[in-house]
């Protein structure tokens, strides 16, 4: 499909350029076409013809862009699309630029900016968690909370000045409690929309898991399992894997990526192997979970546990060959999860497991914000303590009033209603073409 948009010049639509090119079979040109009805008919450069294709127009403000559009859908055939595009060239039209068609949208108020950068989200997104987020940042959620704030902030900025004109007759239009609790709640507000975003950041890519142990704990197995293919060499051998191996799996509609990691034991066997468990530590201290992995057919090791103390990383122990337990293994208390890579018993159990920390990490109702917004919400909350700060301290209310009134300021900046070439091209620089 070929899409195209642009405004009138000089009283010429963009659909008056294409009645040479195209006619349906009753010999309709584009410019007496019904809008918004898929015509079909035949592109032609001169008496030559190119292709046979769906023609649909769409007249502005009714559109996407909220300008004259049309689409064209034609045969895949590259040489054919090469040909369709260089008749449009020709005709005056010219390549889109990223996320032009989103950026005109916005520009001509058929989209506001939390909707536009959320068609980037939209199409970016990895997994069901990635696209709910850009779904509710698409359908206004930030904006929504965005005009709460700003309208209890305008109505103590409107409080604010009027004590201003009567700073003579020492009159309070607000409480100094009333005041308080105003900057209070939208400081708190502003922290955490950062906060949730910037949590929802740290895993939007994916959550890493780290599957460590022992050699021969059965690492290997588990990550064939969870992948359901043979992605990992299992072997009797111990010291078979040398280096992570990485494979993407979906748990709890969150895209993980997943690592099977070199045995950790106390002495390697030649230096390769410890150049893996080197790697296996690494990885250890940047994964978000850690699954260790032991042995449960052996002799119960206490001291085992500790490889995964002191971690940022969320720990599961995990004992493996539950169908065959040690006598030490059995009757024990606490959150192991016990399983059976081989057979697949318990599998359901690490799973719900991992669910649940994958829940804990990955906030609700998080939006998917960029760092411009997360920093402008900082700058916000920042401007809400200081203005607190100086009700307390009795300052005078042109102090606050300027203080509130620059934190709304930089809200109309998240909103959109004042929108710098900076800003848009923040957003818009990360577009596909045709978006």
């Amino acid at each position: 499909m070929i899409r195209a948009s642009g405004a009138a010049v000089a009283g010429n639509t963009i659909f008056t350029k294409l009645d040479g090119l195209f006619t349906t079979h009753s010999g309709k040109t584009v410019s007496n076409l019904a809008p918004r009805i898929a015509h079909y008919g035949v592109l032609r450069d001169g008496d030559e013809t190119i292709d046979d294709v769906l023609f649909i127009k769409f007249a502005g403000p009714a559109s996407f862009t909220g300008e004259d559009s049309f689409e064209i859908s034609c045969h895949g055939n590259p040489l054919i699309v090469k040909r369709i595009l260089a008749l449009l060239y020709q005709a005056g039209f010219r390549a889109a630029e990223p996320g032009e068609f989103t950026r005109r949208a916005y520009l001509n108020g058929k989209l506001g900016l939390d909707a536009a950068q959320a068609v980037a989200e939209i199409i970016e997104a990895r997994s069901a968690l990635s696209l709910k987020a850009a779904q509710r940042l698409s359908q206004g959620s930030f904006r929504r909370e965005l005009l709460q704030l700003r309208s209890h902030l305008m109505n103590l900025l409107a409080d604010l000045n009027a004590e201003l004109d009567f700073i003579d007759e020492d009159i309070s239009f607000a409480t100094r409690e009333t005041k308080l609790k105003i900057l209070s709640d939208g400081e708190t507000a502003a922290r955490r929309l950062e906060a949730e975003a910037s949590r929802f950041e740290a895993i939007k890519g994916g959550v890493h898991i780290a599957i460590v142990g022992p050699p021969n704990a059965g690492k290997s197995s588990l990550m064939n399992r969870l992948v359901g293919q043979d992605r990992s060499i299992v072997s009797d051998i111990a010291g078979t894997t040398r280096d992570y191996i990485e494979a993407e799996i979906e748990i709890a509609g969150v895209n993980i990526r997943l690592f099977d990691t070199a045995g950790l034991r106390h002495e390697a066997a030649d230096s390769i192997e410890q150049i893996g468990m080197e790697r296996t530590r690494e990885l250890m201290g940047r994964a978000h979970i850690c699954l260790l992995m032991v042995d449960g057919s052996v002799e119960r090791d206490t001291k085992q546990a500790h490889e995964i103390t002191g971690l940022s990383a969320s720990p599961i122990f995990v004992v493996n060959k539950c169908d065959k337990l040690h006598a030490t293994w059995q009757n024990t208390v606490g959150n192991d999860v016990f399983i059976s890579a081989t057979t697949g018993a318990g599998i359901d159990n690490l799973l719900q497991r991992i669910g649940e920390l994958i829940a804990a990490m990955a906030p609700k109702d998080a939006l998917p914000l960029a760092l411009w917004q997360r920093q402008l919400l900082i700058d916000i909350a920042g401007q809400l303590n200081n203005a607190a700060r100086a009700v307390e301290t009795g300052e005078l209310p042109e102090v606050i009033a300027h203080l509130v009134g620059n934190s709304v300021e930089k809200i109309a900046e998240l909103t959109g209603e004042i929108s710098s070439e900076d800003i848009l091209g923040r957003i818009f620089s990360r577009f596909c073409i045709g978006k």
